[in-house]
């Protein structure tokens, strides 16, 4: 007993198995969430067992299985990486499987030294996964001693009453269209009348927020506090302001408000997302109908196996080839919006719309931009063609959504959570200083098109300035018999990439 417990005791493939992905995840621990990671290492990790397993079976020596599964391991999870260290050379694949082959071969083969290789290498093993764990902890340390912030709707619950307005609970559609600037933003900085646009939402019963300015300086921030109901100062106060983790947003994107409220009074939620992350799908969605479900950080794993030569091959896909998910992706969302539509209520659908954020894919008819022709067109043209589409598709979404009766008339808010990029911000984006931004550029950033549309009284709440954050304590007062004081409307940036919660005020400078 005591001579063979060794024979059969092998952990080096798990350890090596787990290495890829543990060095991975470092690198992109403030952008993944570590459920998703845990996810990924089970399912790697067991596979490798089960070859580690099935393996001993076979040739009845734990040892010789582990060395076998190791060069399978690795052969499998780091081929991707020498691949783009190499720049992809065509003799690599065969001589990679050949090399793997012949390893294999020898190690189910080997009868002499197993156990100094079994040592070495479980030595080897284990210490390459410390050293990939070691930046996690350093990253991950900080956000546990921070204390988990409180979500906001565990503060307005008991203000937000069931559907109080006239007639049966209406449809409620959140549809943000990213980067979309507003009217005096894009006249401002691409001389682009965009008056005929809000004209006809306005004669639609739209009530366009002229004046109205960004919460947040990005995405993820802006959302969180427009769909948790308030600003993000207590992320400041809790994480203090030198981090880049914005996974603590990414969490009150998951656990917004909005949806748990709505869900709670009896409102399918219906989720339209892109391919970003953080609001590609809602785990509380009733419905997720997205155009990507994979992960980038399940992207990127996979792009990094050997797994990524099945199929089409990432270098072999073209610029354009990539180009046209969000060309065929931003169609989708459109349609699955008008499906939504037909669907029995009450619904509550939450559309983030990656137009008119680059990349630029659609020209003023809707036809592909092939990425050739983009520097040709220009930035400018390339914005306003992009912006002229998005208009179409969204009158002939409204055109499907209010035809129907006055009293069945759904609540609708298009809203955008950001203005465009300055360009001196995309000429450097990790060392942009926010703080140094010209006045311009922050109105370009923080312009942004907002606009209601609110059957019965509820119009009668709004006014020029309203911005994101005051926008659903608006809707529950009018329909939900709330009393929900509103906020100051101010707008915050942050310092850089490396201090996500380090605010400062800037709502005097773009009014």
């Amino acid at each position: 007993m005591t001579r063979s417990w060794r024979r059969w005791v092998v952990v080096h493939p798990l350890l090596f198995a787990a290495w890829p992905l543990l060095f991975l995840y470092g690198r992109n621990v403030f952008e993944t969430p570590p459920r998703e990671a845990l996810a990924s290492l089970a399912v790697i990790v067991g596979v490798t067992a089960a070859l580690l397993a099935g393996l001993t079976a076979v040739v009845r020596d734990a040892r010789r299985a582990g060395l076998a599964t190791t060069v399978v391991a690795l052969a499998v999870l780091l081929y991707g990486h020498v691949r783009n260290l190499l720049d992809d050379p065509t003799w690599l694949l065969p001589l990679w499987l050949l090399a793997a082959a012949v390893l294999v071969a020898l190690a189910l083969r080997l009868r002499r030294g197993l156990a100094e290789a079994t040592t070495i290498l479980t030595g080897v093993a284990a210490t390459l996964v410390v050293l990939a764990v070691v930046p996690i902890a350093q990253a991950v340390a900080p956000m546990l001693l921070a204390a988990r912030p409180a979500v906001a709707a565990e503060r307005v619950d008991g203000a937000v009453g069931p559907w109080s307005a006239p007639g049966p609970p209406r449809d409620i559609y959140y549809l943000v269209f990213d980067r979309y600037g507003s009217e005096a933003n894009l006249r401002e900085r691409f001389g682009f009348d965009n008056s005929a646009f809000t004209r006809r939402l306005e004669q639609r019963g739209f009530y366009v927020a002229h004046d109205s300015r960004a919460n947040h300086l990005k995405t993820a921030q802006s959302l969180a506090s427009s769909l948790n109901l308030r600003y993000l100062d207590e992320l400041a106060k809790r994480h203090g302001p030198d981090t880049g983790n914005l996974l603590p947003v990414y969490d009150l994107l998951q656990e917004h408000t909005v949806g748990r409220l709505l869900r709670d009074r009896g409102y399918e939620y219906v989720h339209i997302g892109a391919w970003w992350d953080p609001t590609q799908a809602n785990r509380h969605a009733a419905r997720n109908l997205g155009y990507e479900q994979r992960s980038d950080f399940q992207v990127l794993l996979y792009d990094t196996t050997l797994l990524s030569e099945l199929g089409t091959r990432p270098s072999d896909k073209t610029a354009d080839q990539h180009r046209r998910v969000h060309y065929d992706g931003a169609l989708s969302q459109f349609r699955h919006l008008r499906e939504v539509a037909q669907r029995p209520g009450p619904t509550f659908t939450f559309a983030h719309i990656l137009l008119p954020h680059e990349p630029f894919v659609f020209d003023r008819d809707g036809d592909f931009v092939r990425l050739a022709d983009v520097p040709v067109r220009g930035r400018t043209r390339n914005y306003v063609e992009q912006t002229q589409f998005t208009n179409d598709q969204i009158d002939a979404l409204l055109d499907s959504l209010l035809d129907v009766p006055p009293s069945q008339s759904p609540i609708v808010v298009i809203q955008a959570d950001e203005g465009p990029h300055p360009l001196r911000y995309k000429a450097d984006e990790e060392g942009f200083d926010w703080e140094q931004a010209t006045d311009a550029e922050l109105r370009e950033k923080f312009w942004i098109l907002n606009a209601y549309h609110l059957p019965g009284a509820g119009e009668q709440r709004l006014y020029p300035s309203i911005s994101p954050v005051n926008t659903w304590r608006v809707i529950f007062n009018a329909y939900f018999g709330a009393d929900l004081p509103l906020l100051e409307d101010r707008s915050f940036i942050y310092r850089d990439s490396r201090h996500v919660y380090d605010f400062s005020e800037i709502t005097e400078r773009i009014r």
